[in-house]
């Protein structure tokens, strides 16, 4: 990351991200060298990410040619428009968000516990309200299920990201805020908070 002070290796971002982040974005490489970048639902056990699919397609042969991969994901907060900093010049607009970028292997998880582990998590990620019965290895219903399904774990070294205008004059920052709470849509009141954060942490 070129900004020093927008990087974090706080294992509780990285986890916050991977919770809250919609999809992440899996990095390989063609046969020819195109890089490709594959959209995906995943979820995290520790700092593993894991993700399933099938054992064909072009990302597979990509894996099976070279498991190097790169993972991103973002959680994103919310957008500033210029004319809070400066009337009419277009250049101050930014959008504030908290990311993390994982760069290694895409292995296959072949040990049920694992992946039964790995597919749970991914359920409580993305339908967080329960319905379902725990995944589990002595759990018949997904006896099939685990052993056919492709479950895919990507491990290496990441780094993580929060740009919440560390870089900026205190009293813009101060201005954002107030004008975050005014506005108060969506991730207005949440973003807010984190520029007061990013404040704090750097007096």
């Amino acid at each position: 990351m070129r900004r020093n002070e927008l990087e974090s290796h706080d294992p509780a971002v990285f986890a916050e991200v991977a919770r809250d982040a919609e999809f992440g974005e899996l990095g390989l490489l063609t046969a020819d060298g195109t890089p490709r970048v594959v959209p995906l639902n995943f979820a995290a056990v520790g700092d593993a990410v894991y993700f399933h699919g099938a054992l064909e397609g072009e990302k597979w042969d990509c894996l099976q040619a070279d498991p190097r991969c790169s993972f991103s994901m973002v959680k994103a907060y919310s957008l500033i428009p210029s004319d809070w900093t400066t009337p009419r010049y277009a250049c101050p607009a930014t959008h504030f968000y908290k990311s993390v970028e994982l760069r290694g292997r895409c292995e296959l998880a072949d040990d049920l516990g694992e992946k039964a582990r790995a597919l749970q998590a991914i359920m409580e990620k993305y339908q967080p309200e329960g319905g379902f019965d725990e995944i589990r290895t002595d759990n018949p219903i997904y006896a099939k299920a685990l052993r056919d399904v492709a479950v895919f774990r990507v491990t290496g070294t990441w780094t993580a990201g929060a740009k919440f205008g560390q870089n900026e004059a205190e009293h813009h920052r101060r201005n954002w805020i107030a004008k975050l709470r005014e506005r108060g849509e969506g991730r207005d009141l949440a973003t807010a908070l984190e520029i007061e954060k990013a404040l704090e942490d750097s007096s």
